[in-house]
């Protein structure tokens, strides 16, 4: 067995069991999230009721707050609203602990718009938690969609190792956990239900979405976000997934860095 505990990927050490938080690793992501350039496209006007669901640490929900009457940050993850609420409170916002699949509307207004980023990935099965979702807007109220599709499609890697991602990601959607494709499906999912599409784009972003070398800092996010994904590691035995950790971060170092990843934002109205 492996006794391997760090290793190089260019100049970047490398520690394989190091682990964030999850309250840590969302705050460093923050700071590569343009939330300036998917805000300035929503349809908020003064006055409105904005429900931010999925919420998280609130960076958006203060965001969106400087604007709003009243926005209301909802997500499951207590320990995350309680970080909100000390990061990101304003006196027109406050923050709801509920499962984002029954969201109980007793105590929440009818909102004019709904926010969310990459949350609805975590729901493979998305059209019941739409429709409920949709039940807590006004009749001519909009929705802002922010996800991901293909979050691991950074080359170079090997064929083999790409089949293996997909194999994860189709285990995942099947097992009801996560759609690493959820980002390419929205647009369907919204229409179906009955929605105008009123803004539709490929965001760039500098963390899931980049072509060219990375970063340290990048590098060393994406090592947090293999390290939290356990069930992604239990694809390996302990003697391949070091291998694997290894080739894929260096993928994001390689000069001729490639990415293929899309982070979809789409705006809908009923």
């Amino acid at each position: 067995m492996s006794k391997e505990h760090s290793f190089l990927v260019g100049s970047i050490s490398i520690q394989l069991n190091c682990i964030m938080t999850l309250k840590e690793e969302y705050k460093n992501q923050n700071m590569w999230r343009n939330w300036a350039a998917y805000l300035q496209k929503i349809p908020l006007v003064s006055g409105e009721t904005i429900l931010d669901l999925g919420c998280g640490l609130g960076y958006v929900t203060k965001l969106m707050a400087d604007k709003a009457l009243q926005v209301i940050g909802i997500d499951s993850n207590t320990e995350l609203l309680a970080e909100a609420t000390k990061l990101n409170k304003a006196s027109n916002s406050r923050y709801v602990q509920q499962d984002l699949r029954r969201i109980n509307p007793q105590d929440l207004p009818l909102a004019d718009g709904i926010w969310t980023s990459f949350t609805v990935a975590y729901f493979p099965d998305f059209v019941p938690v739409l429709q409920q979702w949709l039940a807590l807007l006004k009749p001519t109220g909009w929705i802002a969609i922010v996800e991901i599709s293909d979050l691991f499609a950074h080359y170079p890697i090997r064929s083999t190792t790409r089949d293996m991602l997909r194999n994860y990601y189709d285990q995942q959607r099947r097992a009801g956990i996560y759609d690493f494709e959820m980002g390419s499906k929205v647009k369907d999912i919204l229409v179906h239900e009955g929605l105008s599409i009123t803004h539709e784009e490929n965001m760039s972003d500098k963390e899931l979405s980049f072509n060219g070398p990375a970063d340290e800092q990048i590098v060393l996010a994406w090592e947090a976000r293999l390290n939290r994904l356990v069930g992604f590691q239990n694809q390996f035995d302990k003697d391949t997934y070091p291998g694997f950790k290894r080739e894929f971060l260096a993928s994001l170092l390689d000069a001729e860095h490639v990415c293929t990843t899309e982070v979809k934002f789409i705006i809908a109205r009923k």
